[in-house]
């Protein structure tokens, strides 16, 4: 059963006139309940879970699964493949059971194909999930940076030369390449999708501009996905059976770029994934002192308007993972002011929160919309710190 509340801050303003500050926080409680709340659906889910091939069950085969699967973890909420190189962490690996929530068997599924021939996927495999809680704390006892479920969605444009065949991926155009990226980027944590390649693309952007990387022309076309980040790559199948690839990250007003070659065309692009993963991961993770009890901030938050809009702001910022503790300092007509407690810096919360979709930044904050006030209304000036609108 799902109730749809329609109570306003005004509403409860006069609520808080005539009843305790108690019984106010017992209505917020109740409400809660009642209520049914979305959560962002910029969160990326599947950070402390991976699933590792398997022939059989016996116990020293799942053991050895485990521990691989942490390894998978600990790479994905990191960001950084060599993060198990640490002492600690590896200490961690040999008790990697300690860390493990639930588990289970299942089928595997199909693996991409590799250059036109057919992969034998073996026959089943084993689904582990571990404690997020200890996962994080295991990373802040080790001054490991951890890069939380906020990450920016990187669209990628691949243009792909194959015996004399010319094509850019994306839609339903080498459909085995797009699983063999998905796959890997599933695997890394980097929320990765594809153009659609439709008419208005197909206007902006044609072969010879990703091909030449060319970066206003590729930008350009990327705007209108709204992307955080932007992966443009080649990819060159040459005369001696080799593949090559070069790629280049535009990330705000920079670019990084890389070369890989392998012998397979997988190979190379589970590269060109890892090296895009591994640079927004070292510009992005937040490497947390778990001696400090953590920065303040200040949030206001605009355009809240009934307890619905109550309610999805506070799970909202209670969900962050660089929040320790959410405080609620006072509530107005269409707007919230809080106090958070964070792990890591005032900038990173800033970042996280971008990323998001839930939020959008007001005042001085990039990209920050007008805030248009009616004729005749009034709007109580926002107290220092970070400003922010709540989106529909």
């Amino acid at each position: 059963m799902r109730y749809n509340l329609r109570v306003s801050l005004t509403d409860i303003l006069e609520f808080m006139k005539h009843r305790s500050r108690h019984c106010f926080l017992r209505l917020i409680l109740c409400c809660l309940c009642l209520t049914s709340l979305p959560l962002s659906a910029a969160q990326l889910s599947g950070l402390y879970a991976a699933a590792v091939p398997v022939t059989g069950q016996t116990q020293q085969e799942r053991r050895s699964a485990i521990r691989q699967a942490f390894a998978e973890v600990l790479v994905k909420v990191t960001g950084n493949r060599q993060a198990t190189v640490q002492p600690s962490l590896q200490q961690a690996l040999q008790r990697s059971l300690y860390y493990v929530q639930q588990f289970r068997y299942r089928p595997a599924p199909a693996l991409a194909p590799g250059d036109g021939q057919e992969v034998t996927p073996p026959a089943q495999e084993l689904w582990v999930s571990f404690d997020a809680r200890a996962v994080n704390q295991l990373l802040y006892d080790s001054a490991v940076p951890v890069w939380g479920r906020a990450r920016p969605a990187t669209l990628i444009w691949l243009a792909v030369e194959d015996q004399g065949r010319r094509e850019l991926v994306g839609a339903d155009t080498r459909a085995e390449l797009q699983v063999a990226l998905e796959q890997e980027a599933r695997r890394r944590g980097l929320p990765l999708f594809f153009p659609l390649l439709d008419l208005e693309d197909q206007r902006q952007l044609h072969f010879a501009d990703i091909w030449g990387n060319f970066g206003d022309a590729i930008l350009q076309a990327s705007r209108r996905y709204h992307s955080e980040a932007v992966l443009a790559g080649r990819l060159h199948h040459r005369a001696d059976g080799q593949w090559e690839s070069r790629w280049t990250l535009y990330l705000n007003e920079a670019a990084a770029q890389w070369s890989t070659q392998g012998a397979t065309a997988l190979e190379v692009l589970a590269a060109g994934v890892d090296g895009a993963t591994t640079r927004l991961s070292a510009r992005y993770a937040q490497r947390i002192n778990n001696g400090v009890t953590g920065n303040r901030v200040m949030i206001t938050v605009r355009d809240v308007n009934t307890l619905n809009d109550y309610a999805r702001t506070l799970k909202y910022l209670q969900s962050l993972d660089l929040v320790r503790r959410v405080q609620i300092v006072s509530v107005s007509p269409s707007q919230l002011v809080f106090r958070i407690s964070i792990r890591g810096s005032r900038q990173g919360l800033v970042q996280v929160i971008a990323f998001c979709g839930t939020l959008a930044a007001l005042g001085s904050e990039p990209g920050a919309p007008p805030r248009v006030v009616a004729a005749g209304a009034t709007s109580s000036p926002a107290p220092p710190g970070l400003s922010y609108r709540l989106l529909p």
